[in-house]
């Protein structure tokens, strides 16, 4: 009789052990995504959960320990520590790659350098362009002004020139405000680079 009994007993545990070895966990994340698995990892147990059957149906039913604003604080509170963490891992990036490319701040400022002498040197010959072309534009402008007052009426030709003109001197005075923006953004992402350059290796700062 007791052999029995213990036969039974040992058989219901092995049932049980084999159900919840097949058993299914079905939890939702920060995010509201439901997930399936083998286990409910340890951040989500709070929000609540259900255990599933091999059949699919729900055997066990946890509820959340913790209320809808809770969760909600909870849920926003883990999305900023992620994007916290995030930043830092893009500065830690950034730090390795400054301290990779550059061997010394020297080697920083002789690359800012160059790369604002090539902007200048871009600003000197678009500027170049521009008086050619407001010249040209004024000739022109001037021209067809004599002609209509001279009863003679702008020709085709002229319209042409004077619209191709002023077409030029928009396009160059957009790309002189380009170069000078390039130009601000490469002296202050340059700055930024030195000075973090410094804080990493422990350089002096500027007199």
């Amino acid at each position: 009789m007791l052999r029995t009994t213990l036969t039974i007993a040992l058989t219901m545990i092995l049932l049980a052990s084999t159900a919840q070895a097949q058993s299914v966990y079905r939890w939702v994340d920060d995010n509201g995504e439901i997930h399936y698995g083998d286990s409910v990892p340890t951040e989500y147990k709070d929000y609540g959960y259900v255990r599933l059957g091999p059949d699919g149906t729900v055997r066990e039913r946890v509820e959340p320990a913790l209320s809808p604003e809770e969760i909600i604080e909870r849920r926003k509170r883990r999305a900023a520590q992620a994007r916290e963490e995030a930043e830092q891992r893009r500065r830690a990036t950034q730090d390795r790659m400054l301290l990779a490319t550059y061997r010394s701040e020297e080697e920083l400022r002789l690359e800012r350098d160059s790369r604002l002498a090539g902007i200048r040197n871009e600003q000197s010959a678009l500027k170049a362009s521009l008086d050619l072309y407001e010249n040209r534009y004024e000739k022109l402008a001037s021209r067809a002004a004599r002609d209509s007052r001279e009863g003679k009426g702008i020709s085709r030709g002229l319209q042409s020139e004077i619209s191709d003109a002023r077409s030029r001197l928009r396009q160059l005075r957009a790309e002189l405000e380009d170069a000078n923006q390039r130009e601000l953004t490469t002296r202050q992402r340059f700055d930024q680079r030195i000075e973090r350059y410094r804080e990493l290796t422990g350089g002096p700062p500027d007199d």
